[in-house]
Formats: structure tokens, C-alpha cells, sequence
């Protein structure tokens, strides 16, 4: 691209020049510097010409480029996960830093009781279950234990939870910089150069790089916890923050029904400045892209919500 435009202006200015002095020398003057001005002249705005209009077939490839790296690119960073929890997060964090805590302390051989163990943010949770989970239980059921299984399995499967959603982060850690740097870097026009430019960087380009980038630093953690280094209640704490940082929740009320839908508004925003440049590269009439979901959650609020609360 830069080869294109230098040319463009360097065959531009040689015309100006050679038609300067032929003006100056005259047509009347039989100096031979007349017949070469004139020779160049000719020759020079036949390159002009030729070389804007490669100028303008590059300028629109080299656009395209960046819009296509570009969508590869939010494309991969849309792959992060979602943290799909059914209870409160808070709750889960305690419990899990609970857990956590429990294990180490039974791992003292000096701790020849129990005194040191602690359940709270285990109660609180299993209070919340019985409160919000529809449960069904008869006279038989061992209330006490089947709500320990439940806690049990609810608790494997937020770990599992979390640790899905570092490895969505880790991959997003590993996304290559290369090819829209490369394209960005390609961008050199002769006229609204700045402006193309400034607003290719500053909404979309250093927006997406900014994100990789704290995801590696993010990512560090995460690493530590595979490698059996690390804290799963730090990683955890970590991937909650990047979760309320790239995703929104909105609800939607319908028929006794509230849909709990999830954006990643931060990259809703990405996707709109795309459109944007993309209609700057065909001339085209901007239309406002309409945010879609990525998951969503139903629940009923009706008279028998209690019995038919479910989770879409």
C-alpha cells in the first residue's frame, strides 16, 4: 500500500514539475529543454494515472484486509464462556474458598480434630438451595442428606464451571496478533490517512489488542493453577471480574416468563465499529447491527412458580 501511494505522489509531482517548466521555458522557445519537458510531462501523467488507480484498487484491498483480520479476530475472542451459575456468586466464591480452606487444614497431621474445620459458607448455600431450587421431598426422603448430595454435585459442577471458563481465557491468551498488525500497519492513504487511520486504531484495533492482552496477564494465573501452583478461590475471583467486565445480562418479561438473556457487550460494540468501517470501504449506508444473544436463562414467576421454575 505504501508503495502506491509514494508512487501516486511522486508521478504527481513530477507532472506538476515538468508542466512548470515547459509553462516557464514557453512553446514558442526552440530549447531543447522544452521537447524533454514536455516528453516527461506525458510520460508522468500517463504513470499519474496509472498508478491512482492501482492506488485505489490497493486502498480497498488493504481495507478489506483489516476489516477481515479483524472479524477473525473478534470472532476468536467471542469463544471465551459465559459463567453460567445458578445460585449467587458470592455464595459459590465463599463456599468454594471454604472448601478450599477445609482441605489444607485437613492436611496438617497436627490437627487432630476437627476444631479448625469450618462449614458457614457451606450452610448459607444449602439455605439458599432450599429456598430458590425446587425440591421435591416426601415424608421418607432424608432431607439432610439429599441436600448434602446435592451440594456435593452443585459444588463439582461450579469447579468444573469455573475451570471451562479459564480455559476459554487461556485460548483467548493464545490469539495471534501478527496478521492485524500487519494489516493495520498496511493502512497508508493519501487523503483522510489520519482519520482512517485514528479510528481503525483507537475503536477497533487497539480495543481487541487491549483485551488479549489482559487476558495474558489473566491468563498467568490460570496457568499456575494447572500446573498445580496456583489458587483455584484467586482464579475463580478472577475469572468472576472478567465475566461482569465482557458480558451483560438483560431480562425479558413474556407470558408468566422472565427471560434472563447474555450479551458480550464489549464485543457487540467491536462488531457495530466493523460495520461502520466496512460500509466506509464501500460507500455504503450504515445500518445498526442488532446485538444477539449468547445464552439465556427462563424462568417462570407465575402463581405455581414454585413448582415449575425451570432454566432454559
Amino acid at each position: 500500500m505504501k508503495a502506491k501511494k509514494w508512487l501516486t505522489i511522486i508521478t504527481l509531482c513530477v507532472s506538476i514539475f515538468s508542466l512548470s517548466v515547459a509553462c516557464i521555458i514557453g512553446k514558442d522557445s526552440n530549447c531543447i529543454s522544452y521537447d524533454v519537458s514536455m516528453a516527461l510531462l506525458g510520460s508522468a501523467v500517463l504513470g499519474f494515472i496509472m498508478s491512482l488507480t492501482e492506488y485505489y484498487v490497493e486502498k480497498r484491498k488493504a481495507m478489506e484486509e483489516f476489516w477481515l483480520q479483524s472479524n477473525k479476530t473478534l470472532k476468536e475472542l467471542r469463544k471465551i464462556k459465559y459463567l453460567e451459575l445458578d445460585a449467587p456468586v458470592e455464595l459459590i466464591k465463599d463456599a468454594l474458598l471454604e472448601e478450599q480452606a477445609n482441605d489444607r487444614k485437613a492436611k496438617f497431621t497436627l490437627l487432630i480434630d476437627d476444631s479448625g474445620i469450618t462449614h458457614k459458607a457451606k450452610s448459607t448455600l444449602i439455605s439458599w438451595f432450599e429456598e430458590n431450587i425446587p425440591m421435591s421431598f416426601n415424608e421418607d426422603s432424608d432431607i439432610e442428606a439429599e441436600l448434602e448430595k446435592y451440594y456435593s454435585a452443585s459444588i463439582k459442577t461450579y469447579k468444573d464451571t469455573f475451570l471451562r471458563c479459564m480455559r476459554s481465557y487461556q485460548d483467548a491468551a493464545s490469539i495471534d496478533l501478527g496478521l492485524i498488525d500487519n494489516a493495520y500497519g498496511n493502512l497508508d492513504f493519501i487523503i483522510s490517512n489520519h482519520s482512517i487511520r485514528e479510528y481503525a486504531y483507537n475503536d477497533i484495533f487497539d480495543k481487541m489488542r487491549k483485551f488479549v492482552y489482559q487476558f495474558r496477564e489473566e491468563a498467568y494465573y490460570f496457568n499456575l493453577l494447572n500446573d498445580g501452583k496456583g489458587n483455584f478461590a484467586v482464579c475463580a475471583s478472577k475469572v468472576v471480574d472478567l465475566n461482569k467486565l465482557f458480558f451483560a445480562t438483560k431480562d425479558v418479561e413474556a407470558h408468566d416468563y422472565v427471560n434472563t438473556l447474555v450479551y458480550q457487550t464489549a464485543f457487540d460494540e467491536i462488531e457495530s465499529e466493523l460495520e461502520k468501517f466496512r460500509c466506509k470501504i464501500y460507500k455504503a449506508k450504515y445500518v445498526p447491527i442488532k446485538a444477539s444473544p449468547i445464552s439465556g436463562t427462563m424462568r417462570y414467576f407465575g402463581e405455581d412458580s414454585e413448582t415449575k421454575g425451570t432454566d432454559g
